[in-house]
């Protein structure tokens, strides 16, 4: 049953990497994995066995490959004399250098789901999730929102950055991400002061400007 599993999981693997070939070239539709379904001789009836949702699941799946690379990668950095703003910007570059490889997919995906902001705010707020995680945050209270809320706004307004840099090395990204989390991060007992600056709803705002600035992107 394991091994039937492992055979099932390790050839959706296989196509989703046919796929980000094909969407590179030929866009992110269904059409486009279908050819790659095709391309493993897989026919049309036999893929939705494999990604009942159709294309959602496969992106589904891509970012689920992502987050487990940027943890492999996160892991074996040298966090013990990290401060926690130290770990959160080094876990969001760890996230590029990853999503570096599909880029031109990565910004299909996003202006695209731009079109339903609560899709991109949600697949947001999971990476902010993970990222504190690997930061050791441990809060429940109110500031588990707030903090992944921030971040999200952190990760997002650097992305838009990312996608312009040309740079191999994320030069112009790596400043960005810094001047964003020396003006919005919360860390410690800085928290409750910046509550009373920058409120949630504000926030939020701020995420669904970028998500509009995002969709305006030609793919």
């Amino acid at each position: 049953m394991i091994n039937e599993e492992n055979r099932f999981n390790k050839f959706r693997d296989k196509i989703l990497d046919v796929f980000l070939i094909e969407a590179e070239l030929n866009g992110l539709n269904e059409k486009t994995l279908l050819k790659s379904a095709k391309s493993l001789n897989v026919d049309k009836t036999e893929i939705y066995r494999y990604f009942p949702e159709g294309l959602n699941e496969i992106k589904n799946l891509f970012f689920k490959r992502i987050d487990k690379e940027m943890i492999k990668k996160f892991s074996k950095l040298k966090t013990q004399e990290m401060k926690i703003r130290e770990k959160i910007s080094n876990a969001i570059i760890c996230r590029f250098e990853i999503l570096q490889k599909n880029k031109k997919v990565v910004i299909k995906i996003f202006s695209l789901e731009c079109i339903n902001p609560f899709r991109v705010l949600r697949r947001i707020w999971e990476t902010a999730d993970i990222i504190w995680g690997l930061a050791g945050d441990k809060s429940t209270d109110f500031n588990y929102y707030s903090k992944r809320l921030l971040l999200s706004w952190v990760y997002l307004s650097t992305m838009s950055c990312w996608i312009d840099d040309k740079d191999k090395k994320f030069k112009d990204t790596k400043v960005f991400l810094d001047k964003r989390i020396s003006e919005v991060l919360l860390f410690g007992q800085k928290t409750r002061k910046i509550k009373e600056r920058i409120s949630n709803q504000e926030i939020s705002n701020k995420i669904l400007n970028i998500i509009n600035q995002i969709k305006s992107i030609k793919t």
